[in-house]
C-alpha cells in the first residue's frame, strides 16, 4: 500500500512541475509577435503603391498566447503630401505554435 502511495505522490509531483513548464513553452513573446508584425506591416505596404516607409510602433502583451503590436506606414501622395497611418493588430499563437494575426482594428491617420 505504501508503494502505491508513493507512486501516486511521485506522479502527482511530476504532473505538478510538467503542467507549468508546458505552458511557458507555449507563451508567445513580445519580440516574436513584433516580428510578425513587422513582416504584416511590410505587406500591406507593398501593397500599396504609395507606402514610402512601414514598421512597428509598440506591441504590449494581453495574455499569455496574445500580443497586441500597433504597426504604422507612412504614405505620400501629389495631393495630400506625407502622412502617417497606423493600426492596432492582434498576434496570436496558436496550437502548434504558429503565429497568426488574429484581429485588426481600424487605420488612424
Amino acid at each position: 500500500m505504501r508503494a502505491v502511495a508513493a507512486a501516486a505522490a511521485l506522479l502527482a509531483a511530476c504532473a505538478a512541475i510538467a503542467v507549468p513548464c508546458a505552458l511557458a513553452a507555449s507563451r508567445l513573446t513580445v519580440p516574436a509577435a513584433a516580428e510578425r508584425s513587422d513582416s504584416f506591416a511590410w505587406r500591406t505596404c507593398a501593397h500599396d503603391k504609395h507606402c514610402v516607409a512601414y514598421g512597428v510602433l509598440n506591441c504590449r502583451r494581453q495574455g499569455p498566447r496574445v500580443v497586441l503590436c500597433r504597426i504604422f506606414d507612412t504614405r505620400s501622395t501629389r495631393v495630400q503630401g506625407t502622412y502617417r497611418c497606423d493600426r492596432l493588430i492582434r498576434v496570436t499563437l496558436d496550437p502548434p505554435h504558429r503565429m497568426s494575426i488574429t484581429g485588426l482594428g481600424r487605420w488612424h491617420c
